[in-house]
C-alpha cells in the first residue's frame, strides 16, 4: 500500500518531521543498515512526510506461531509497533534522547501472508511525551492491529537541543 496514510481521528493536519528529506533519507538508510533491523526483517521507509512506514516482507518462519498458527507472533507485532511508534516519537525530538514509554496494543485479527506493514506517525507533541498512533496492515491492506503509544522526551522542552 505505497502512500497509505493514517486516518486522522480529528482531521487535524499531520505532525510533520523535523527533518528534512534528505536527512530523512540518510536517517531511514542509517536504521535499515542496523544488524537488529536485519534480524527482524523490516525495512524502514520515511518518504512520506509525518509517516513512519515500517515493511516486514517476506514473513519469516521464526516471525510465525500466533496461536499455534501461521500467524505472525504478538511478539513479533509488539517489536514492530515499539519501533515505529518509537521512531515517530522520536522525529519530533531534534535529535534529544526519546524512548518508547508506553504502548497499547489492540489485535484485531491473526496476521497470515507473506508481508505486512506498519504504519505510524505523531498525534500530539508536547513537552517531555509524545503521543503516537500506529496500524498494521496485512498484504491485502485489512488492519489487522493498532497501537497508541507515548514518547518520553529526556529533560526539557521538546527540540531544545540534546540532552546530554
Amino acid at each position: 500500500m505505497e502512500g497509505a496514510h493514517l486516518p486522522t481521528p480529528d482531521q487535524s493536519p499531520p505532525v510533520l518531521p523535523k527533518l528534512n528529506p534528505d536527512q530523512l533519507a540518510a536517517f531511514a538508510s542509517q536504521w535499515n543498515d542496523h544488524p537488529g533491523m536485519r534480524h527482524m526483517g523490516a525495512r524502514l521507509d520515511l518518504t512520506d512526510p509525518g509517516t513512519v512506514r515500517a515493511v516486514v516482507d517476506p514473513i519469516k518462519p521464526e516471525h510465525r506461531g500466533g496461536l499455534g498458527t501461521e500467524a505472525v507472533n504478538g511478539a513479533v507485532i509488539a517489536g514492530v509497533f515499539d519501533l515505529v511508534i518509537g521512531l515517530a516519537g522520536y522525529l519530533q525530538t531534534a535529535g534529544r534522547r526519546a524512548g518508547v514509554a508506553q504502548l497499547g496494543i489492540q489485535f484485531l485479527r491473526p496476521v497470515l501472508g507473506d508481508r505486512f506493514e506498519v504504519l505510524g506517525r505523531p498525534i500530539r507533541v508536547g513537552k517531555t511525551l509524545v503521543f503516537c498512533t500506529a496500524e498494521l496492515r496485512d498484504q491485502d491492506g485489512r488492519p489487522c492491529a493498532r497501537c497508541d503509544g507515548i514518547v518520553a522526551v529526556a529533560g526539557g522542552d521538546v527540540g531544545a537541543g540534546p540532552a546530554f
